[in-house]
């Protein structure tokens, strides 16, 4: 297994990654069903991460993507000491450690870039599993957004939002 940072020629194998991440877990914002991006349009958000100074971190086995960690950090001069994160791992690689190195890569890039204090993170209140993940790495819960997720069996649920402070 391999984590590094993504460029432009990954576009295909990220569609081909999000469309099975999304299509096999309710822990994520977006449904398979609402992901349409094509190859052009992941390109330029690619490259567009790469020259505004964001972070897209792959996880690969076998040259297949199998997790992602995207970071975006917030442009407005009184965030930008902060941004958000997000992972995605398909299902039949959980619980395997590839989110802790994930999160052990991100976390050493997050300390070392220069005016970032702050990553932030939003969560789905019932993935105990990624919450757990988070809390090991030092993240706390700042906030809550109440009944934010409306289930697919009609239930809703709460986000969280959570920080750690790398400076």
């Amino acid at each position: 297994m391999q984590i590094r940072s993504a460029d432009k020629s990954d576009a295909e194998a990220i569609l081909a990654h999000c469309r099975k991440a999304f299509g096999e877990s309710d822990f994520l914002m977006t449904g398979a069903d609402e992901f349409n991006l094509t190859i052009e349009e992941e390109e330029a958000w690619i490259e567009q991460s790469i020259r505004t100074g964001d972070l897209i971190l792959l996880a690969e086995v076998d040259n297949e993507v199998i997790g992602m960690l995207t970071f975006r950090r917030s442009k407005s001069k009184k965030v930008n000491h902060l941004g958000y994160f997000g992972i995605t791992i398909q299902e039949k690689h959980c619980n395997q450690g590839l989110g802790s190195k994930m999160m052990e890569q991100f976390l050493k890039w997050a300390q070392d870039e220069p005016g970032l204090e702050k990553v932030c993170l939003e969560v789905f209140a019932y993935n105990q599993r990624a919450i757990h993940l988070y809390k090991r790495f030092g993240f706390q819960e700042e906030g809550r957004k109440i009944k934010h997720i409306k289930r697919s069996n009609g239930s809703y649920a709460d986000e969280l939002i959570m920080y750690k402070f790398v400076k």
